[in-house]
């Protein structure tokens, strides 16, 4: 059963990745000189419009005034903060430098004394935002990747998350962007221990139990493609497949892959979730049968 803090934690994964790939955007309009106040708001705002905002608030909801939060989730917590507060400082200097720097470019021939004090030190605001800024995205930077690393550490506590495989399943070219094979490869055979072919599972298996019946059969072949002497997948393969075929109302094939389900030896525990919806199953489609031939 999904509950919302599963829910939640699944959310703070996505959006920490979010941040990453936000930072990572940022640096490379930053060594184009295309980085402005405008295109930074997706990266960080003080309005909640972006990703880093949400972050910290997720953070401060889940893991600020938790006695339950572990010393990696307060670490985190504390990281996100840091690289919030870090990249407003850049944020401001960038808006500095895109509003006033053209004021302190202006022709001074034209000016009082007066005037040309007040653009002169707006001309030194602006070098001193030039040189934090570099330093700043310097900081953000190295934050960011210290964030996603730490996000392993909360991808394993979170193995027992039961949203947690369908999204590392569904999310596998980020993750393999973000950390690379190796690193992709690694959670897996932290989190699970039979590593992809788990993954697989037990996405497959999420899939079931939330009714996504096609999705579910899908995987499971891919499963079986990989090894076909696995019973307990076999059999799932067969539930989900009976399932699919009777919201397709074709009744006949669902009922003979039902039987086919019920007639086989899969593990106690397997039999035990599935035994009851599959004979309510039977049921249906040997009533649904009838209706039909009558």
């Amino acid at each position: 059963m999904v509950t919302n803090l599963d829910k939640k934690q699944i959310d703070l994964i996505k959006e920490s990745l979010c941040v990453y790939e936000k930072a990572r955007e940022c640096k490379a309009l930053l060594r184009q000189q295309k980085l402005f106040f405008e295109n930074i708001q997706d990266f960080v705002d003080d309005r909640g419009r972006s990703c880093l905002f949400r972050l910290k608030e997720m953070c401060h909801d889940l893991f600020r005034n938790s006695v339950e939060a572990s010393y990696k989730e307060k670490l985190f917590d504390i990281t996100v903060g840091y690289t919030f507060h870090g990249a407003m400082k850049l944020r401001e200097n960038l808006y500095l430098l895109q509003y006033y720097q053209p004021q302190s470019e202006i022709a001074l021939h034209d000016l009082s004394p007066q005037e040309r004090k007040i653009v002169n030190e707006i001309a030194t605001l602006v070098r001193k935002a030039q040189t934090r800024l570099k330093e700043e995205f310097k900081e953000v930077a190295v934050l960011s990747n210290e964030l996603v690393e730490q996000l392993k550490d909360l991808i394993v506590l979170y193995k027992d998350n039961y949203l947690l495989p369908r999204f590392l399943y569904e999310n596998e070219k980020l993750l393999l962007k973000t950390y690379g094979r190796k690193g992709f490869h690694e959670i897996l055979s932290v989190v699970y221990a039979d590593g992809r072919k788990r993954l697989m599972l037990n996405t497959a298996t999420s899939y079931l139990n939330s009714e996504y019946f096609e999705p579910a059969r899908t995987l499971l072949k891919r499963i079986i493609h990989m090894d076909d002497t696995d019973q307990d997948v076999q059999f799932l393969y067969l539930y989900a497949s009976a399932n699919y075929f009777y919201f397709k109302n074709m009744f006949t094939r669902a009922f003979s892959l039902a039987e086919r389900a019920r007639a086989m030896r899969a593990d106690d525990n397997v039999m035990a979730r599935y035994r009851e919806p599959l004979d309510r199953l039977i049921t249906d489609l040997a009533g649904e049968i009838k209706r039909k031939r009558n």
